[in-house]
């Protein structure tokens, strides 16, 4: 402990004083005469004075003087550090992005190691091991005053790009480092310039090296594997195997999907073909940093593309389809269907082989969709090459990007003198530019292009005797391109060839905006900042080719992050180049950092503690001379102990639920602690939303176990349908019970069979008719606009989303007339849980599908109907006063209030 004012310890000089002053005596009673005995009999002493003051009430104030004064004296306690030796002392801080997980310490550190420095009178100078924003190494800084140290230390952040112990190594050979300690604050990750390090620290008259745990560097990878799968892996030191959990998000950070990984192991990420494309980058829970995050880029995102299609076109090994689905699915979101179909969805490209484009209305509005921004690409055949003999209309022109002539031109075989045509070179403006063109890939037919004027503008591929191949033109704001050629092998071996996706995949990226492959430098547009969120690039960042993103190292030069333009960014991820992460070597001796703390400042304690000893000598005081009774006394120590007291609530017994006084929702709970988990903060989110919008107040949801638990306080049990759940008859009666005694049973599948679960359909479906074998369900009739759910509170006339929109939703037909005609059941396949989650930072963990807040808001709105339904009954649907409102509004037929509105468009459940 040292004392940052000692001179006013010469306050201590006072206490002998102090203890003259209390010790007095006081002054010898005086004689005085009085007429007469009997008056003195009659006094009364009223108050009797100690010849002198007790010894422990004078330890008292003696002790609680001292406090005050070495509190004044502000005396700092500083923990134990293994010094080693005299002489100025140089701290090599570690600030790349492995240094984020104890950055907190490692500043600690530093700042207890340079204060014990500088009280010792050495100069303290701090290195940095990674290069400042601007590309530079940060100059050294060298300070005597510990403030300064701790003011600068308390503004420096980690770098989100690793360390450059190469340049570090230089910058030390420069320096006179003879009489210097060296302190290395590592966070021990090998890198390249290890040795050129160890190498320049040898001149040094002392080495240390401070490390931390190492297993808590954690860096998050991810790629596409041959299956055409995302696989991501959690790479580590040599540390034990631990779970963590990955999370798939999008770009608003909703979470699509969690899944639990292995450090050192492959974890698929299976997304439906919809999620897939949401997905904008992975994280790890608990862990921070750009090594956390693995960012996609839109570049990777799979392009929806539709197929129109013929009928027989998707034949195995004849149709031109086949074909097509074979090239397309492993590169795109591959749909198939009519015009209709196709396009009232987004879509990137359009494929029409032979014979797709034969309606006047998929010809019109296929050329609207074009002129609107998309891609349409054609391929020839025997139908097309006969159209050509026929007079055609402006639309079917404007569907073709060159005049073509009538009938098809055949290449050998019997009826021909001619051969196959090999391919030519690809033209530089071509999107097939940089592709390899296989020297047996032949064309056998074709259909011919009418030779104009400006012809070789619109040809993007040709045959080795110039013929198009493929030809293209702008139509509007989008581009239609033909291939002269089949889909399937009848007229080319082009089907057959490797050729064949490199070309579809290259018009894919065309249409997403990467026109001609993309651009050759892709220019830095965000960067993953230290803390895992995207921000500006620093001032050293510089652009990337295109052709050598896959294999740039992340340096303050190319950081991690997304590169490109906005609208098709590529993503550099910290473990794309990066080697496997091994443990540095040892620079030095070897130091824990257990020691290693800040000075601790005690003199407010000790005065806090010295004012106190001051508050119990007056009351003690006054105690004594009878100014203060006994009782006031203990009233007085013991009111902030009533006070607490009387703030906490009552106590309940063990045998009272908590929803006995308060309202509160409940969910029934299925052994899935992800499922339970969902359904909590669902509940939990739907009851803030109630609560803060309306005049009920719920308390927090309760997980249950119908058949265990007392389901009578509850007036909504929200049920999520598992597929491996099963039948229990206990269950059943209890479900009974409640729904016979008013409740409402919320069945939820959780969005089986959708976007979010595509696999689950028939699993779910089974699984819902096992659990409610022998629960008493009424007749079930569609949700409408019309019920009175759909009014309770909100009126909703855009349906009953959950995190799944266009889900139908089934309530009792007539409702129990014993219960004021409310629907003892209702269920669906929204996923509402997952549309009200909140998570503990009050955020929402899980996007919507298709993805809206908009959806969102109407998912709580129809969760707050669904609360008041169950609390009020069907009061809204009183029609009591139905007849006088009609005959108030000059209605023709009162009579028609007989009806209910209830029964009115219903479909029944299936």
């Amino acid at each position: 402990m040292i004392l940052l004012a000692p001179f006013l310890l010469l306050g201590l000089l006072t206490l002998p004083a102090l203890w003259w002053l209390v010790r007095a005596t006081p002054p010898a009673p005086q004689e005085q005469s009085f007429p007469s005995l009997l008056i003195l009999k009659r006094l009364t002493a009223r108050r009797e004075d100690a010849a002198r003051s007790p010894l422990w009430l004078l330890l008292l104030r003696m002790a609680a003087v001292a406090l005050v004064i070495f509190g004044l004296a502000r005396p700092v306690l500083t923990p134990h550090q293994a010094e080693a030796g005299n002489g100025p002392l140089t701290l090599v801080l570690d600030d790349g992005w492995a240094a984020i997980p104890h950055w907190n310490e490692r500043i600690s550190a530093a700042l207890a190691l340079g204060e014990t420095a500088i009280r010792s009178g050495q100069d303290v100078t701090l290195l940095h091991a990674a290069r400042a924003p601007d590309g530079a190494m940060p100059e050294a800084f060298t300070t005597h005053d510990a403030h300064a140290l701790s003011e600068h230390l308390s503004r420096l952040r980690p770098q989100p790009w690793p360390t450059d112990r190469q340049a570090l190594a230089t910058l030390l050979q420069h320096r006179d480092l003879s009489g210097q300690r060296m302190m290395i604050l590592s966070d021990g990750l090998a890198t390249g310039g290890d040795t050129a390090l160890h190498g320049a620290l040898a001149k040094a008259r002392s080495v240390q090296d401070m490390r931390w745990n190492g297993c808590n560097i954690l860096r998050l990878a991810a790629s596409t594997g041959q299956d055409g799968a995302l696989h991501a892996r959690v790479d580590t030191l040599s540390c034990p195997t631990r779970t963590m959990t990955l999370h798939a998000a999008n770009a608003n950070g909703g979470t699509l999907a969690a899944y639990p990984v292995k450090t050192g192991q492959d974890q698929t990420i299976s997304l439906p073909p919809l999620l897939r494309n949401q997905l904008d980058h992975l994280t790890l829970e608990g862990a921070t940093g750009p090594a956390a995050v693995h960012l996609m880029g839109q570049a990777d995102h799979r392009r929806p593309v539709g197929i129109l299609q013929t009928p027989g076109d998707a034949t195995p090994l004849v149709g031109s389809a086949f074909f097509l689905n074979r090239a397309l699915q492993p590169i795109s979101d591959l749909h198939s269907g009519d015009a209709t179909a196709l396009l009232g969805a987004p879509l990137s490209v359009l494929i029409a082989t032979d014979g797709a484009l034969s309606g006047d209305q998929t010809r019109t509005r296929v050329l609207n969709w074009v002129r609107h921004g998309g891609m349409l690409v054609r391929f020839a055949g025997p139908g097309l090459a006969a159209d050509q003999a026929a007079d055609s209309d402006a639309t079917s022109d404007a569907l073709l990007p060159v005049h073509l002539m009538s009938g098809m031109r055949q290449l050998g075989g019997p009826m021909s003198w001619g051969k196959p045509q090999t391919l030519a070179s690809f033209p530089e403006t071509s999107p097939f530019s940089d592709l390899t063109i296989p020297p047996d890939v032949t064309v056998s037919r074709q259909v011919l292009a009418k030779p104009e004027t400006g012809l070789t503008d619109h040809v993007w591929a040709a045959l080795s005797d110039g013929t198009p191949l493929v030809t293209a033109r702008a139509e509007g704001n989008g581009e239609i391109v033909l291939f002269h050629v089949t889909a399937s092998p009848d007229w080319s071996n082009v089907p057959l060839s490797g050729l064949f996706p490199d070309m579809l995949e290259r018009l894919i990226e065309r249409s997403a905006g990467v026109a001609g492959g993309g651009p050759s430098e892709l220019a830095p547009w965000r960067i993953l900042g230290s803390d895992g969120g995207l921000v500006m690039p620093p001032q050293a960042a510089r652009s990337i080719r295109a052709s050598d993103l896959t294999h740039t190292p992340v340096s303050v030069s190319h950081p991690a992050g997304l590169y490109g333009p906005a609208h098709g960014t590529r993503a550099l991820n910290l473990a794309d180049t990066a080697p496997q992460m091994k443990e540095e070597p040892l620079l030095g001796t070897a130091i824990s950092p257990d020691g290693a703390h800040a000075d601790r400042p005690i003199g407010p304690a000790l005065m806090a503690a010295g004012l106190l000893l001051l508050l119990l000598d007056l009351v003690l005081s006054l105690r004594r001379r009878g100014l203060l009774g006994a009782l006031a006394v203990a009233g007085l120590l013991l009111l902030p102990m009533a006070q607490s007291h009387a703030q906490a609530p009552a106590s309940l017994p063990a045998t009272v639920p908590q929803a006995a006084l308060e309202t509160r929702l409940a969910y029934v709970l299925t052994g899935h602690d992800d499922i339970d988990t969902v359904s909590r903060e669902g509940l939990q989110g739907l009851s803030d939303y109630t609560t803060a919008r309306s005049s009920a107040t719920l308390g927090h949801p309760d997980g249950v176990t119908p058949g265990k638990d007392d389901l009578a306080f509850y007036p909504l049990l929200y049920w999520p349908i598992r597929p491996d759940a099963q039948p229990d008859a206990e269950r059943t009666k209890a479900l009974n019970a409640f729904m016979d005694h008013g409740g409402i049973l919320l069945i939820d599948e959780q969005g089986a069979g959708t976007d979010t679960d595509s696999g689950t359909s028939s699993a779910a479906r089974a699984a819902l008719q096992r659990v409610t074998d022998g629960l008493v369900v009424p007749p079930l009739a569609k949700l409408t606009e019309k019920h009175v759910l759909a009014h309770t509170f909100y009126l909703l006339h855009s349906g009953f989303p959950g995190r799944v929109a266009g889900q139908p939703v089934y309530v009792a037909r007539n409702g129990d007339e014993a219960n004021d005609d409310v629907s003892p059941v209702i269920i669906g396949n929204g996923d509402w849980a997952h549309a009200w989650a909140v998570d503990g930072s009050g955020n929402h963990p899980f996007a919507v599908i298709p993805g809206s807040e908009d959806q969102r808001t109407q998912a709580y709105r129809f969760g707050v109907n669904m609360v008041l339904y169950a609390l009020t009954g069907n009061y809204k649907n009183d029609q009591a006063q139905y007849p006088e409102m009609l005959r108030r509004l000059g209605s023709p037929d009162p009579g028609a209030a007989a009806a209910s509105p209830d029964s009115v468009d219903e479909e029944d459940a299936p």
